[in-house]
């Protein structure tokens, strides 16, 4: 199996990108996906609601005075790190286990904080999706329960691409349009196709570290 991580800051085009390569029938774990839902489950409610009882009106969680109160204080947002970390890596571990059964040759983690929190060797290439700072700013201030105080307190969490793009295996351009975008994953597609398995043993003990 040939695993691809993909990564990017808010309103990069991770979704977009995501999407050529399920076009392409190439399965992609979701990771903001996966954390909607685990924010569904009673035990996770109940324990932000221990840790964070001032993100809660009216007995139901505000994610947005969630995001406030635990990126404004780094400790605080450890402890909402480990609830949902813990039950992320659980969601990955037997998501992946499952693509080894149907026999996948090539999967894709779209994981937002890959550099920032992640492990670099779980991952046989690393596409970073970036675009201009206005382009970010537009698309996720039409965001439903997004402004620009939730915006500027997620980006300083998160690496600047700068950064990130001298650690990146590819740097896709979403803001050069969605034909540019195809083609680059198309291109990926042909290498990973073409490219030796990495043995499924050792790509599993790195999702269960």
């Amino acid at each position: 199996m040939i695993v691809i991580g993909l990564t990017g800051s808010v309103g990069a085009g991770k979704t977009e990108t995501s999407n050529f390569f399920k076009k392409n029938n190439v399965p992609v774990f979701d990771s903001d996906y996966q954390v909607k839902q685990i924010y569904k489950k009673k035990i996770v409610i109940e324990k932000i609601k221990t840790a964070f009882p001032n993100a809660f009106i009216n007995n139901s969680l505000v994610k947005q005075k969630l995001a406030e109160i635990a990126f404004e204080d780094p400790e605080r947002l450890k402890i909402l790190e480990k609830i949902i970390y813990k039950h992320l890596k659980i969601n990955r571990y037997y998501w992946i286990r499952k693509k080894f059964r149907e026999k996948k040759k090539v999967v894709v983690f779209d994981v937002p904080l890959l550099f920032e929190k992640d492990n670099k060797t779980k991952y046989d290439k690393i596409i970073l999706v970036t675009c201009s700072k206005k382009i970010q700013e537009n698309r996720v201030l039409k965001r439903k329960g997004w402004n620009e105080k939730r915006l500027m307190l997620t980006k300083k969490q998160q690496l600047d691409d700068k950064i990130k793009k001298k650690l990146a295996d590819l740097i896709i351009n979403t803001d050069r349009g969605k034909r540019y975008v195809f083609n680059k994953i198309i291109g990926v597609l042909k290498k990973s196709f073409d490219a030796k398995n990495r043995p499924n043993s050792k790509i599993i003990l790195n999702f269960q570290k």
